[in-house]
C-alpha cells in the first residue's frame, strides 16, 4: 500500500486528499496541519460565507488574473477549470451560485456548508484515516 502525506489541512488540502483517495482507494492518504483546527481559512473565506471560487469559464482569460503564474497556470486550467469546480461540488450536493461581481459561493452563503462538505467526504473515504489535526512535523 502506498502512503500520500499532504502538508495542510486546509481546502487545498483536503481537495488533494479527497480526489487522491477517490481515485487510489488503496492509498492510505494522511493530511498534517500544524494549525489547531483544519480548514480554518475556508471558515473566514468571503465574510465567512466561502468564496469558492470566481466565474470565469475561459482558462485563458482567468489565467490573466495571474500575473506571476499565467503561463505554467494554462494546461492545469485545462484540466480542471470552474465548470469542474461546479460540477465537483454538486457531486457532494453542495449548489453554488455566482454572484454579480462573479464571485461565487454556496447557495447556502455559509462556509460551513464548504467544511461540512470536505470532513463528510474525508469521513467517507477514511476508515482509517489519521487522526488528521493532530499531525505535524518539525
Amino acid at each position: 500500500m502506498k502512503t500520500v502525506i499532504i502538508i495542510g489541512g486546509g481546502a487545498a488540502g483536503f481537495f488533494t486528499a479527497i480526489n487522491l483517495k477517490e481515485k487510489n482507494p488503496n492509498y492510505e492518504v494522511i493530511i498534517l496541519e500544524k494549525g489547531k483546527e483544519v480548514l480554518q481559512k475556508v471558515k473566514i473565506s468571503g465574510g465567512g460565507r466561502c468564496n469558492v471560487t470566481h466565474a470565469c469559464f475561459d482558462p485563458r482569460e482567468l489565467t490573466t488574473f495571474y500575473p506571476r503564474g499565467e503561463k505554467e497556470l494554462l494546461g492545469p486550467f485545462h484540466q480542471f477549470m470552474t465548470g469542474d469546480t461546479f460540477a465537483w461540488f454538486e457531486d457532494k450536493g453542495i449548489p453554488l451560485k455566482i454572484e454579480e461581481d462573479n464571485r461565487v459561493f454556496p447557495e447556502s452563503n455559509s462556509s460551513q456548508t464548504i467544511i461540512d462538505c470536505f470532513l463528510t467526504a474525508a469521513a467517507n473515504l477514511y476508515y482509517n484515516i489519521k487522526k488528521y489535526r493532530s499531525y505535524w512535523y518539525n
